[in-house]
């Protein structure tokens, strides 16, 4: 605690509610009222300093963050990368396309039994089913592929 001259009498207006928290609390580290509330005070004044203290923290971190890397060099790798992955899906997807239509070619070669409504109706269906596949979230392709009883129905339709 400071010296005697370095303190100045204060008063502060609690309720009874606060006043008793502030017993217990006081009790529990066997100490007075008094320094109980000189302890609150002294700790929110350290957290608003603390509070300061992030907000300095976090500006020189920035400005460090960005002294080393500049955005439009971030930019740039993104973008270079983002190409990359876009260059990538197109080539799967034509080579899906390929599939898709090589097996539409092998069908008709194979089933050429059924008639060409029979056909059209099937290859429809696929088409709506391979849209409900696409249209499904990530977390749920992994169980919609392990359900075999369903991938069967699913098959059966067609």
């Amino acid at each position: 605690m400071s010296k005697k001259a370095d303190r100045i009498i204060t008063s502060v207006y609690l309720t009874k509610e606060m006043c008793g928290q502030i017993d217990k609390l006081a009790d529990r580290e066997h100490i007075s009222r008094n320094e109980q509330i000189r302890r609150f005070i002294k700790k929110g004044l350290t957290v608003d300093g603390y509070t300061e203290d992030i907000d300095f923290i976090a500006s020189i971190i920035r400005q460090e963050f960005t002294a080393v890397y500049h955005i439009g060099d971030i930019k740039a790798v993104v973008e270079q990368q983002t190409n990359r992955l876009a260059k990538m899906l197109m080539k799967s997807g034509k080579m899906d396309a390929a599939a898709f239509f090589l097996l539409i070619k092998v069908l008709m070669n194979v089933a050429h039994d059924g008639t060409q409504d029979e056909f059209d109706q099937m290859l429809n269906e696929a088409v709506t089913l391979g849209v409900d596949y696409m249209q499904r979230k990530d977390f749920q392709i992994n169980s919609f592929l392990q359900d075999t009883d369903h991938l069967r129905s699913f098959a059966d339709k067609l």
